[in-house]
């Protein structure tokens, strides 16, 4: 009996340290970046601009107006990043003649909020952020382009706020699938990613069940083209497949050989052969070049 308490005893004890090391895990998972002034580029013409609603988090970006433009295309960036990283995409449509709108999604950069929430939460951000650029640029056709968590929170913004073309670079398909290709133990991946996102109910008041941008992104019904990598780690070809099925009239560009990484920065040709003729045929209006 006593060696059976014992035993007793050590399970409990190794469950209490697991579950400790998995909200550890979790509130990792989910922190917010640090909070941080960033600086303008020298070579774009932006102006800061701040969205503070009540019972919202205070979301900080730039906008580049372009006399005459084709269009405004709003940028937001993967997680763990700000708008920073959407300089050389927003130079790039800049001089293709698009005004361009790049901010900080909550929990990220110079914007507010406490934690980040896998695209699903930030549908809110992106629909503020949409909402202003329509405001901001009357009678003028809008552009969406979202990397990782830029992408999901385009395609968690419908159907409350639509743009008129879609550019949705590296979206996942499921959060459960993404997580579990993240999980260090090959064969216990699915296992790991269910015990870690169990939590997420309790800390954001959703589940994983709910961030699945695969069961959104038909809704959208608007030209849309996905960018994908055919290496990345972490989001396999059967999540783009998912995701490319599900919007039929989407397009589907294929980066040979690239990871979770950088499309613009990895193949720069690739991406201006496949973007900006996707953006100039669903934006541009007539008399614009």
């Amino acid at each position: 009996m006593r060696i059976r308490a014992l035993l007793g005893l050590a399970l409990a004890a190794v469950c209490i340290v697991g579950g400790i090391g998995t909200w550890r895990a979790g509130t990792m998972l989910i922190a917010r970046e640090p909070r941080q002034a960033l600086t303008a580029p020298g070579d774009l013409p932006v102006e800061r601009v701040a969205l503070d609603q009540p019972g919202t988090p205070e979301l900080v970006g730039w906008v580049a107006e372009r006399k005459g433009s084709c269009g405004a295309i709003v940028l937001l960036h993967g997680r763990g990043a700000n708008r920073l990283a959407n300089v050389q995409r927003a130079k790039m449509l800049f001089d293709a003649g698009y005004s361009v709108v790049l901010f900080d999604l909550s929990g990220h950069g110079e914007s507010g909020g406490t934690v980040q929430g896998f695209g699903y939460s930030e549908g809110q951000d992106a629909a503020r952020i949409l909402a202003y650029a329509r405001q901001r640029f009357p009678g003028q056709k809008i552009g969406a382009l979202g990397s990782s968590l830029g992408a999901a929170s385009f395609v968690f913004a419908t159907p409350q706020a639509l743009a008129d073309a879609y550019v949705l670079e590296q979206l996942y398909a499921t959060l459960r699938e993404t997580t579990a290709w993240r999980m260090p133990f090959h064969a216990l991946r699915s296992l790991q990613a269910d015990i870690l996102l169990a939590q997420m109910s309790v800390r954001l008041g959703f589940g994983a069940d709910d961030v699945r941008p695969v069961d959104r992104i038909g809704k959208i019904g608007k030209p849309l083209i996905l960018l994908a990598g055919r290496a990345d780690p972490f989001i396999d070809r059967g999540q783009v497949a998912a995701l490319h099925d599900a919007a039929p009239a989407s397009q589907l560009v294929w980066f040979e050989g690239a990871g979770h990484v950088d499309l613009l920065r990895y193949d720069t040709p690739r991406y201006r052969d496949a973007v900006l003729p996707f953006l100039s045929k669903n934006l541009c209006q007539a008399g614009h070049v």
